[in-house]
């Protein structure tokens, strides 16, 4: 899994970037927030209040917040015309102990969010004091009555002194509206003794800013960027088909790996085309001679083999590996030759160097060749091939060689190659006459130049278009001893390099072996350090 989302690093870091940016984002374009908060001290309507003698209970404090009266108060004090928007800016709680209510109110600043907190404390304390003072005016007005009557009614008695019986009852009524009266003005002095009900223990604070600062917002967006990423990536591997790593190999396709070939920005760049000239202490360098080791072992039964290069698809390095293995080849003293076999692209020659426009080639020592061995009764274009003849087989086990092999025989390898300033290492470039490529490699010209190739080098190395593009690679691998495939760790996807296979084997063209190129790490890298110190 590290391994995975290390190779699929960047799209952790594009998906935390992102996420950051995002974040950072809406940190920036959102309305800003702030809160203050008071503290409002409520009787507890058990112990400040006697139902039975006041009548009168302590309200909810919660359900008087949020009434009209208390609203429009605020609004008031505010100055606002919309009680309804400013409602919705406002909060309380109570302390289940103490009875305190805490209002919290909202504000776009620090003074807004102030202002209303303290509107709506001094509007709720308003209005509790308020329905206690109701409560007292009710008294009043009730005493003042029972006051009158009892005036009434001593005034009364006045004027009649003489009747006793009616003495006796009048004196009767003034004393029940007597007790009356105390019982009232007792319950009145209750309620006075209790006030103030409500009160603004602390009052509102400044304003705080609420939400989630910018640093919090960005410690979020990276978190939430790399859980993002890594889950991205996973997925990714699950559908990516391309090759990545090694063990892949073995399960694709059945060759050994020959060697791995590091991402080298030097030769990304074109500054070095010839590894072990231009740059022989590189990891590139190394690598190339191990797969010169490892492409030795495999081959030590073999005299003067032939085999092709060639890749699933363009862009894969075929060339760049046919031209530095043939160097290190031949740097070790072998005579090398390198063929320039690709007639679509060919690329070989520049990889040395050489300017070989309108010079005769490959393409023209076929043709020669198949001249040559032309029936008497009529000449054969290519590509029209009337007969293929004998069987073929593998370099050096066919057709014997021409008698003429002076540089003026067209039908002699030798009088087409050239050097390639490495000693030991010649070229055979791609020609000028080159249609119907498919029909020359299968053509009866094609098996003279190989058995001549033999003869003439320790090793010799075909050049050769994606085996997926065209049919030419597949012909050319059934006629030498073996393929070398290269692929490119990252691009080369697993079905494309299984198919590259499998058609190779359907020609009778044996894979020898894969090479990984582009590869971020090769194994060779952790020794360089120890290996060129001087």
């Amino acid at each position: 899994m590290l391994k995975t989302l290390w190779s699929r690093k960047l799209t952790i870091v594009i998906s935390v970037v992102v996420c950051v940016g995002a974040a950072l984002a809406y940190s920036t374009v959102k309305t800003p927030t702030y809160q203050s908060s008071a503290l409002v001290e409520v009787s507890n309507p058990s112990q400040s209040t006697t139902t039975g003698s006041s009548g009168f209970t302590v309200p909810d404090p919660l359900q008087e917040l949020s009434s009209t009266k208390v609203e429009l108060a605020a609004a008031t004090i505010l100055h606002d015309p919309d009680p309804g928007a400013l409602a919705g800016r406002v909060s309380g709680s109570v302390d289940a102990t103490t009875g305190a209510v805490t209002i919290t109110g909202t504000g776009s600043t620090p003074a807004e969010a102030r202002a209303v907190t303290k509107a709506y404390s001094e509007a709720l304390v308003s209005q509790i004091q308020a329905l206690a003072q109701a409560q007292i005016d009710k008294y009043t007005t009730a005493l003042d009555q029972i006051n009158t009557k009892i005036s009434l009614l001593q005034a009364g008695a006045a004027l009649n002194p003489a009747s006793s019986a009616a003495s006796s009852l009048v004196t009767a009524q003034i004393n029940a509206l007597t007790q009356t009266y105390s019982t009232l003005q007792a319950a009145q002095s209750t309620i006075q003794i209790g006030m103030p009900y409500a009160q603004i223990q602390v009052a509102a604070t400044p304003g705080e800013s609420t939400g989630l600062s910018k640093s919090k917002l960005g410690a979020i967006g990276l978190l939430a960027g790399l859980l993002a990423g890594c889950g991205i990536a996973l997925v990714r591997d699950q559908f990516d088909d391309r090759l990545r790593i090694s063990p892949d190999i073995g399960s694709v396709i059945d060759a050994p790996l020959l060697g791995e070939l590091p991402q080298d920005n030097d030769v990304k760049r074109g500054e070095v085309s010839i590894a072990l000239v231009e740059a022989p202490q590189s990891s590139m360098a190394e690598a190339v001679r191990d797969l010169r080791t490892s492409l030795r072992v495999l081959l030590v039964e073999h005299q003067s083999p032939v085999l092709v290069v060639t890749s699933p698809e363009a862009g894969d390095g075929k060339t760049f590996v046919t031209a530095n293995l043939a160097a290190s080849w031949a740097l070790t003293g072998s005579r090398v030759i390198v063929v320039s076999a690709d007639f679509r692209r060919p690329r070989l020659e520049e990889a040395f160097g050489l300017r070989v426009a309108d010079r005769p080639g490959l393409s023209d020592l076929i043709k020669a060749n198949w001249k040559q061995g032309e029936p008497s009764d009529g000449p054969i274009e290519p590509g029209h091939v009337k007969a293929p003849g004998a069987r073929r087989t593998a370099p050096g086990g066919g057709r014997s060689l021409p008698k003429a092999t002076t540089p003026h025989d067209e039908t002699a390898v030798s009088a087409y190659l050239l050097e390639t300033g490495i000693d030991g290492l010649q070229l055979l470039p791609v020609g000028v006459r080159r249609d119907n490529p498919s029909e020359l490699f299968d053509s009866p010209g094609m098996q003279p130049v190989l058995d001549q190739l033999h003869l003439l080098a320790d090793i010799i190395l075909l050049d050769t278009p994606p085996v997926l593009a065209t049919p030419d690679t597949a012909i050319l691998g059934s006629l030498t001893h073996g393929a070398i495939v290269v692929a490119s760790e990252g691009k080369t996807d697993r079905v494309d390099l299984e198919r590259t296979a499998h058609r190779l084997e359907s020609t009778g063209c044996q894979v020898v072996g894969l090479v990984l190129n582009h590869v971020r790490r090769s194994s060779s890298d952790s020794y360089q350090a120890y290996s060129y110190q001087r």
